[in-house]
């Protein structure tokens, strides 16, 4: 057991960059089952001030960084694998349009307070797609191999 969540620990790691948390005990207490939990938000985002970096040679792309604790994306993570979309082993990419499952609304609800909260002027989101109910009504997901992602 522990030499998986230490693999996992790995993947988070090169999928979503280093943690800074350091009071993980090594256990994850959700996603087993078939049901997906919510998670709620960890930190308040008092405490974390959310910044966005615009990627300039992308034209629309944001980022923000340590967006997400560890325990938040081992939520995510597993709630993605309970979806299923992945288990044959030949699929490394999953859409939905229209209906999205319940931790893709959560988590753009935590995209709105990260832009909401946000120190930049210039916002990621335009203030008429932001206040949209639902904010997203599609998403992809990408699994990615290592040394087999985008970036080379």
């Amino acid at each position: 057991m522990a030499a998986m969540a230490e693999g996992q620990r790995r993947a988070l790691a090169e999928a979503f960059g280093a943690s800074s948390s350091s009071d993980d005990d090594g256990e994850v207490g959700y996603g087993d089952g078939d049901d997906h939990r919510t998670l709620g938000r960890e930190r308040k985002l008092t405490e974390m001030i959310p910044v966005w970096e615009s990627i300039c040679e992308v034209n629309g792309l944001w980022l923000c960084r340590e967006f997400l604790s560890e325990n938040e994306q081992h939520w995510l993570l597993s709630s993605i694998r309970q979806e299923g979309w992945f288990n044959g082993g030949s699929f490394n990419q999953a859409m939905r349009f229209g209906e999205i499952p319940e931790w893709a609304k959560e988590l753009a609800g935590f995209v709105r307070e990260a832009v909401c909260f946000s120190t930049v002027e210039d916002q990621p989101l335009p203030s008429d797609l932001l206040w949209r109910e639902p904010l997203f009504d599609q998403l992809i997901v990408n699994v990615y191999e290592p040394d087999k992602g985008g970036v080379d």
